[in-house]
Protein backbone atom coordinates (compact mmCIF):
# COMPACT_ATOMS: atom_id res chain seq x y z
CA UNK A 1 0.00 0.00 0.00
CA UNK A 2 2.45 2.46 0.74
CA UNK A 3 4.34 1.58 -2.22
CA UNK A 4 1.59 2.32 -4.53
CA UNK A 5 1.28 5.72 -2.44
CA UNK A 6 4.57 6.74 -3.25
CA UNK A 7 4.35 5.69 -6.79
CA UNK A 8 1.17 7.60 -7.65
CA UNK A 9 2.97 10.44 -5.99
CA UNK A 10 5.88 10.15 -8.38
CA UNK A 11 3.72 10.19 -11.52
CA UNK A 12 2.01 12.88 -9.97
CA UNK A 13 4.89 15.18 -9.60
CA UNK A 14 5.39 14.14 -13.12
CA UNK A 15 2.49 14.56 -15.00
CA UNK A 16 2.56 18.45 -12.89
CA UNK A 17 6.22 18.78 -14.62
CA UNK A 18 4.58 17.85 -18.11
CA UNK A 19 2.19 20.43 -17.46
CA UNK A 20 4.40 23.28 -16.52
CA UNK A 21 7.23 22.17 -19.22
CA UNK A 22 3.60 22.35 -21.79
CA UNK A 23 2.68 25.83 -20.70
CA UNK A 24 6.21 26.80 -20.80
CA UNK A 25 6.56 25.75 -24.28
CA UNK A 26 2.94 27.33 -24.88
CA UNK A 27 4.03 30.54 -23.37
CA UNK A 28 7.33 30.78 -25.42
CA UNK A 29 5.16 30.13 -28.64
CA UNK A 30 2.64 33.44 -27.47
CA UNK A 31 5.67 35.46 -26.84
CA UNK A 32 8.09 34.83 -29.74
CA UNK A 33 5.20 36.16 -32.18
CA UNK A 34 4.75 39.34 -30.22
CA UNK A 35 8.49 40.05 -30.31
CA UNK A 36 8.92 39.48 -33.45
CA UNK A 37 5.80 41.50 -33.81
CA UNK A 38 7.55 44.38 -31.89
CA UNK A 39 10.86 44.25 -33.46
CA UNK A 40 9.17 44.30 -36.92
CA UNK A 41 7.14 47.51 -35.33
CA UNK A 42 10.14 49.18 -34.26
CA UNK A 43 12.58 48.84 -37.76
CA UNK A 44 8.89 50.05 -39.68
CA UNK A 45 9.55 52.78 -37.42
CA UNK A 46 13.03 53.28 -37.94
CA UNK A 47 12.22 52.87 -41.61
CA UNK A 48 10.17 55.79 -42.22
CA UNK A 49 12.02 58.05 -39.80
CA UNK A 50 14.99 57.41 -42.07
CA UNK A 51 12.92 57.70 -45.21
CA UNK A 52 11.09 61.05 -43.46
CA UNK A 53 15.20 62.31 -42.83
CA UNK A 54 16.28 61.88 -46.23
CA UNK A 55 13.40 63.56 -47.77
CA UNK A 56 13.60 66.55 -45.90
CA UNK A 57 17.42 66.35 -46.66
CA UNK A 58 17.73 65.39 -50.70
CA UNK A 59 14.93 67.99 -51.94
CA UNK A 60 16.51 71.62 -50.09
CA UNK A 61 19.74 70.05 -51.21
CA UNK A 62 18.88 70.34 -54.68
CA UNK A 63 17.77 72.87 -54.77
CA UNK A 64 20.67 74.54 -53.69
CA UNK A 65 22.71 72.77 -55.69
CA UNK A 66 21.07 73.97 -59.07
CA UNK A 67 20.88 77.45 -58.15
CA UNK A 68 24.29 77.39 -57.18
CA UNK A 69 25.35 76.38 -60.52
CA UNK A 70 23.16 78.73 -62.69
CA UNK A 71 23.36 82.08 -60.63
CA UNK A 72 26.73 81.79 -58.91
CA UNK A 73 28.63 79.33 -61.31
CA UNK A 74 27.21 81.03 -64.04
CA UNK A 75 25.76 77.85 -65.74
CA UNK A 76 22.80 79.33 -67.07
CA UNK A 77 21.24 76.57 -69.50
CA UNK A 78 18.23 74.96 -66.99
CA UNK A 79 17.15 73.09 -70.03
CA UNK A 80 20.21 71.30 -70.38
CA UNK A 81 20.76 70.48 -66.89
CA UNK A 82 17.42 69.42 -66.59
CA UNK A 83 17.88 66.85 -69.55
CA UNK A 84 20.93 65.58 -67.68
CA UNK A 85 19.27 65.30 -64.40
CA UNK A 86 16.75 63.16 -65.73
CA UNK A 87 18.75 61.07 -68.03
CA UNK A 88 21.05 60.48 -65.04
CA UNK A 89 18.10 59.66 -63.24
CA UNK A 90 16.59 57.14 -65.91
CA UNK A 91 20.21 55.66 -66.59
CA UNK A 92 20.56 54.65 -62.75
CA UNK A 93 16.98 53.11 -62.52
CA UNK A 94 17.60 50.69 -65.85
CA UNK A 95 21.18 49.72 -64.68
CA UNK A 96 19.52 48.71 -61.14
CA UNK A 97 16.98 46.75 -63.69
CA UNK A 98 19.26 45.12 -65.57
CA UNK A 99 22.01 44.37 -62.90
CA UNK A 100 19.49 42.78 -60.12
CA UNK A 101 17.21 41.15 -62.94
CA UNK A 102 14.28 43.21 -61.94
CA UNK A 103 11.10 42.12 -63.40
CA UNK A 104 8.37 44.61 -65.13
CA UNK A 105 5.27 43.00 -64.46
CA UNK A 106 3.63 45.52 -66.96
CA UNK A 107 6.06 45.54 -70.14
CA UNK A 108 3.81 43.25 -72.05
CA UNK A 109 1.30 46.62 -72.13
CA UNK A 110 3.54 48.92 -73.12
CA UNK A 111 3.54 48.98 -76.35
CA UNK A 112 4.70 52.02 -78.97
CA UNK A 113 1.05 53.60 -79.29
CA UNK A 114 0.71 52.97 -75.14
CA UNK A 115 3.68 54.64 -74.81
CA UNK A 116 2.94 57.70 -76.75
CA UNK A 117 -0.54 58.23 -75.57
CA UNK A 118 -0.29 57.23 -72.12
CA UNK A 119 3.55 58.07 -70.80
CA UNK A 120 5.04 60.46 -73.18
CA UNK A 121 2.66 63.22 -72.51
CA UNK A 122 3.32 62.72 -68.69
CA UNK A 123 7.40 62.81 -69.55
CA UNK A 124 6.49 66.00 -71.08
CA UNK A 125 5.05 68.27 -68.03
CA UNK A 126 7.49 66.59 -65.76
CA UNK A 127 10.04 68.10 -67.78
CA UNK A 128 8.03 71.24 -67.97
CA UNK A 129 7.83 71.63 -64.67
CA UNK A 130 11.91 71.26 -63.56
CA UNK A 131 12.98 72.97 -66.89
CA UNK A 132 10.25 76.14 -65.41
CA UNK A 133 10.72 75.64 -61.67
CA UNK A 134 14.72 75.89 -62.31
CA UNK A 135 14.17 78.91 -64.58
CA UNK A 136 12.71 80.99 -61.66
CA UNK A 137 15.48 80.32 -59.41
CA UNK A 138 17.31 83.46 -61.85
CA UNK A 139 14.83 85.80 -61.51
CA UNK A 140 13.37 84.72 -57.64
CA UNK A 141 15.02 84.80 -54.02
CA UNK A 142 14.57 81.20 -52.94
CA UNK A 143 12.36 82.02 -50.53
CA UNK A 144 9.59 83.87 -52.65
CA UNK A 145 9.53 80.79 -54.89
CA UNK A 146 9.32 78.32 -52.12
CA UNK A 147 6.02 80.58 -50.76
CA UNK A 148 4.52 80.74 -54.59
CA UNK A 149 4.55 77.01 -54.23
CA UNK A 150 1.89 77.12 -51.72
CA UNK A 151 -0.48 77.78 -54.60
CA UNK A 152 -0.02 74.15 -55.86
CA UNK A 153 -3.44 72.88 -54.58
CA UNK A 154 -5.61 75.58 -55.90
CA UNK A 155 -4.09 73.92 -59.67
CA UNK A 156 -4.79 70.46 -58.95
CA UNK A 157 -8.49 71.60 -57.82
CA UNK A 158 -8.81 73.36 -61.22
CA UNK A 159 -6.67 70.58 -63.11
CA UNK A 160 -9.13 67.78 -61.33
CA UNK A 161 -12.20 69.60 -62.23
CA UNK A 162 -11.00 69.93 -65.74
CA UNK A 163 -10.48 66.58 -66.49
CA UNK A 164 -13.64 65.08 -64.50
CA UNK A 165 -11.95 63.26 -61.75
CA UNK A 166 -13.01 65.10 -59.04
CA UNK A 167 -15.72 67.83 -57.89
CA UNK A 168 -14.40 70.21 -54.90
CA UNK A 169 -16.93 70.99 -51.79
CA UNK A 170 -17.81 74.47 -50.42
CA UNK A 171 -14.99 73.25 -48.25
CA UNK A 172 -12.59 72.81 -50.59
CA UNK A 173 -13.45 75.79 -52.48
CA UNK A 174 -12.82 77.91 -49.19
CA UNK A 175 -9.57 76.48 -48.69
CA UNK A 176 -8.47 77.52 -52.30
CA UNK A 177 -9.52 81.03 -51.77
CA UNK A 178 -7.58 81.47 -48.42
CA UNK A 179 -4.20 79.97 -50.41
CA UNK A 180 -4.99 82.17 -53.18
CA UNK A 181 -5.17 85.17 -50.47
CA UNK A 182 -2.22 84.31 -48.98
CA UNK A 183 -0.33 84.01 -52.00
CA UNK A 184 -1.18 86.86 -53.67
CA UNK A 185 0.13 88.99 -50.04
CA UNK A 186 3.24 87.28 -50.65
CA UNK A 187 3.83 88.80 -53.79
CA UNK A 188 2.66 91.90 -52.93
CA UNK A 189 5.48 92.31 -50.25
CA UNK A 190 7.92 91.09 -51.85
CA UNK A 191 10.87 93.10 -52.98
CA UNK A 192 12.39 92.41 -55.71
CA UNK A 193 9.31 90.92 -57.59
CA UNK A 194 10.06 89.88 -61.13
CA UNK A 195 7.13 88.84 -63.40
CA UNK A 196 9.02 86.46 -65.88
CA UNK A 197 10.11 84.90 -62.06
CA UNK A 198 6.55 84.27 -61.12
CA UNK A 199 5.29 83.42 -64.47
CA UNK A 200 7.77 80.68 -65.14
CA UNK A 201 6.98 79.34 -61.11
CA UNK A 202 3.44 79.54 -62.05
CA UNK A 203 3.56 77.37 -65.31
CA UNK A 204 6.00 74.89 -63.17
CA UNK A 205 2.90 74.71 -60.86
CA UNK A 206 1.13 74.27 -63.71
CA UNK A 207 2.75 71.21 -65.25
CA UNK A 208 3.32 69.84 -61.59
CA UNK A 209 -0.17 70.07 -61.56
CA UNK A 210 -1.26 67.98 -64.61
CA UNK A 211 1.66 65.72 -64.13
CA UNK A 212 0.29 64.60 -60.72
CA UNK A 213 -3.73 64.22 -62.50
CA UNK A 214 -2.35 62.28 -65.54
CA UNK A 215 0.25 60.27 -63.02
CA UNK A 216 -2.49 59.76 -60.93
CA UNK A 217 -4.51 58.16 -63.76
CA UNK A 218 -2.66 56.16 -64.89
CA UNK A 219 -1.56 54.43 -61.45
CA UNK A 220 -4.61 53.81 -60.36
CA UNK A 221 -6.12 52.17 -64.18
CA UNK A 222 -2.90 50.49 -65.07
CA UNK A 223 -1.18 49.26 -61.14
CA UNK A 224 1.81 50.90 -62.65
CA UNK A 225 4.49 49.93 -59.49
CA UNK A 226 7.07 53.13 -58.36
CA UNK A 227 10.04 51.62 -59.85
CA UNK A 228 7.99 50.85 -63.24
CA UNK A 229 6.37 54.62 -63.27
CA UNK A 230 10.56 55.59 -62.76
CA UNK A 231 11.46 53.69 -65.61
CA UNK A 232 9.05 54.32 -68.68
CA UNK A 233 8.44 58.79 -67.08
CA UNK A 234 11.65 59.65 -66.57
CA UNK A 235 13.40 58.80 -69.86
CA UNK A 236 9.92 60.21 -71.60
CA UNK A 237 10.96 63.26 -69.78
CA UNK A 238 14.64 63.21 -71.03
CA UNK A 239 13.46 63.18 -74.73
CA UNK A 240 10.81 66.15 -74.17
CA UNK A 241 13.47 68.27 -72.40
CA UNK A 242 16.65 67.29 -75.04
CA UNK A 243 13.93 68.56 -77.45
CA UNK A 244 14.11 71.87 -76.15
CA UNK A 245 17.62 72.42 -74.92
CA UNK A 246 18.68 71.75 -78.94
CA UNK A 247 16.46 74.42 -80.10
CA UNK A 248 16.85 77.12 -77.20
CA UNK A 249 20.53 76.42 -75.32
CA UNK A 250 22.80 74.62 -77.62
CA UNK A 251 23.15 77.60 -79.94
CA UNK A 252 24.38 79.68 -77.49
CA UNK A 253 26.59 77.49 -76.15
CA UNK A 254 30.33 77.51 -76.76
CA UNK A 255 33.63 76.05 -75.61
CA UNK A 256 33.65 77.65 -72.22
CA UNK A 257 30.57 76.35 -71.47
CA UNK A 258 32.07 72.77 -71.69
CA UNK A 259 35.41 74.46 -69.51
CA UNK A 260 32.64 75.49 -67.12
CA UNK A 261 31.65 71.75 -66.60
CA UNK A 262 35.16 70.40 -66.31
CA UNK A 263 35.51 72.92 -63.81
CA UNK A 264 32.68 71.94 -61.69
CA UNK A 265 32.40 68.39 -62.81
CA UNK A 266 31.76 67.68 -59.11
CA UNK A 267 28.39 69.89 -58.41
CA UNK A 268 27.29 67.94 -61.90
CA UNK A 269 27.76 64.18 -60.16
CA UNK A 270 26.42 65.63 -56.76
CA UNK A 271 23.24 67.11 -58.54
CA UNK A 272 22.59 63.64 -60.53
CA UNK A 273 23.10 62.24 -57.13
CA UNK A 274 20.11 64.76 -55.50
CA UNK A 275 17.69 63.92 -58.52
CA UNK A 276 17.93 60.41 -57.79
CA UNK A 277 17.64 60.75 -54.27
CA UNK A 278 14.35 63.52 -54.44
CA UNK A 279 12.33 61.11 -56.84
CA UNK A 280 13.30 57.80 -55.02
CA UNK A 281 12.78 59.55 -51.68
CA UNK A 282 9.28 60.89 -52.89
CA UNK A 283 8.17 57.13 -54.34
CA UNK A 284 8.76 55.41 -51.25
CA UNK A 285 7.08 58.45 -48.79
CA UNK A 286 4.52 57.40 -50.72
CA UNK A 287 5.02 53.73 -50.71
CA UNK A 288 5.02 53.41 -46.74
CA UNK A 289 2.87 56.59 -45.88
CA UNK A 290 0.35 58.14 -47.94
CA UNK A 291 0.24 60.50 -50.85
CA UNK A 292 -1.29 62.95 -48.08
CA UNK A 293 1.70 62.56 -46.25
CA UNK A 294 3.85 63.46 -49.20
CA UNK A 295 1.90 66.99 -49.57
CA UNK A 296 2.22 67.94 -45.87
CA UNK A 297 6.23 66.89 -45.83
CA UNK A 298 6.60 68.95 -49.13
CA UNK A 299 4.61 71.41 -47.82
CA UNK A 300 6.89 71.78 -44.37
CA UNK A 301 10.20 71.59 -45.72
CA UNK A 302 9.19 74.10 -48.21
CA UNK A 303 8.43 76.21 -44.97
CA UNK A 304 11.80 74.94 -43.72
CA UNK A 305 13.59 76.03 -46.86
CA UNK A 306 11.96 79.80 -46.16
CA UNK A 307 13.50 80.00 -43.19
CA UNK A 308 16.60 79.00 -43.81
CA UNK A 309 17.24 81.24 -46.86
CA UNK A 310 16.03 84.00 -44.25
CA UNK A 311 18.26 83.19 -41.27
CA UNK A 312 21.70 81.75 -42.72
CA UNK A 313 21.62 82.84 -46.90
CA UNK A 314 21.25 86.68 -46.04
CA UNK A 315 17.99 86.78 -48.01
CA UNK A 316 15.06 89.37 -47.57
CA UNK A 317 11.33 87.95 -46.45
CA UNK A 318 9.13 90.97 -45.18
CA UNK A 319 6.35 90.92 -42.92
CA UNK A 320 3.73 91.08 -45.47
CA UNK A 321 5.21 88.00 -46.89
CA UNK A 322 5.76 86.23 -43.71
CA UNK A 323 1.85 86.65 -43.21
CA UNK A 324 0.75 85.80 -46.54
CA UNK A 325 2.83 82.76 -46.23
CA UNK A 326 1.58 81.88 -43.04
CA UNK A 327 -2.24 81.79 -44.55
CA UNK A 328 -1.39 80.03 -47.21
CA UNK A 329 -0.29 77.07 -45.15
CA UNK A 330 -2.88 77.72 -42.98
CA UNK A 331 -5.22 77.27 -46.31
CA UNK A 332 -3.06 74.42 -47.53
CA UNK A 333 -3.97 72.79 -43.77
CA UNK A 334 -7.47 73.13 -44.67
CA UNK A 335 -7.94 72.05 -47.77
CA UNK A 336 -6.20 68.74 -47.05
CA UNK A 337 -8.70 68.03 -44.38
CA UNK A 338 -11.04 68.76 -46.23
CA UNK A 339 -10.10 66.82 -49.43
CA UNK A 340 -9.89 63.70 -47.19
CA UNK A 341 -13.25 63.86 -45.23
CA UNK A 342 -15.96 61.69 -46.67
Amino acid sequence: MTANTHTNDAEAQNGKKSTDNVATEKDLEIEEPQKEQQDKGVGEIILQLGLLACFMTFGPMLIMTNKHLMRDVGYDFPITHTFYTSAFCASAMWIYVLITGTKLKKAPIVTREFYIKNILPIGFFQGATIVLGMSSYLYLTVAFAQMLKAAGPVLIVVVLRFFGMSIPTNKVLAAVGVIVMGTLMSGYGEMNFSIIGVCTMMGAQVSEAFRLVMSQKLLNNMKFDVLEGLCYITPAAAFWVLIAALFVEAPRMSWSTLDLVQENWHLFILSGMFAIGVNTINACVIKFTSSLMLKLLSTARAASLVLFNFFFMGEMVTGMQFCGYSISLAGFLLYNIYRNQK
